[in-house]
């Protein structure tokens, strides 16, 4: 019982920050605008407040996972006894597959799920209507901003950080922007 008092003192006196993110955790920034509109980023923003989002347990309920097939015995890898890693799910779950979202700013808040939790060298990146949005990251929120108003299909690809190649892209959801039309003056 000892031992624990002193391992605090020894803690609170070499000056170890309690803001430092374990291994499990990282740290995404929320930003809530004067009309209520929230804001994920994985870099500060102005007015942002640091929020750390545990990545060791699903953040998001996604459905069950399903069995993954094995390779096949010709698959390149299997002459170095290896698998290559895929993730059980990979989804986009908010917004739901040919939902109308309306606002009127263009701006949404997307949500991935991924079981099980995204590896070290991994990084998520959003397609909207097939092209990259904005940069990988590893967070599974994403903000996007001014989309037009329309019909438009997303999806999210798993890239492996060092050679930048694509691991796992999800299926497509469509969704329908439901956008005031500006009118002409």
């Amino acid at each position: 019982m000892k031992l624990l008092p002193l391992t605090l003192f020894i803690l609170l006196t070499t000056g170890v920050s309690w803001n430092t993110v374990a291994a499990n955790e990282t740290v995404m920034y929320k930003k809530v605008d004067k009309n209520g509109k929230v804001t994920f980023t994985d870099k500060p923003i102005p007015g942002s407040t640091p929020i750390t989002i545990k990545t060791n347990t699903n953040v998001v309920k996604t459905p069950k996972p399903t069995l993954i097939q094995r390779q096949p015995k010709d698959a390149p890898n299997e002459d170095k006894g290896e698998q290559a890693f895929k993730y059980e799910v990979l989804s986009i779950d908010s917004p739901s597959n040919d939902e109308a979202v309306r606002a009127n700013d263009g701006d949404i808040n997307v949500i991935v799920g991924i079981t099980p939790n995204i590896q070290p060298q991994h990084s998520l990146q959003l397609l909207l209507d097939g092209e990259a949005v904005g940069t990988a990251q590893k967070g599974p929120y994403f903000s996007l901003n001014n989309v037009n108003r329309g019909t438009h299909q997303l999806s999210v690809k798993v890239i492996d950080d060092e050679s930048k190649d694509t691991v796992q892209t999800s299926e497509s959801i469509t969704f329908h922007l439901l956008r005031a039309s500006r009118l002409n003056r």
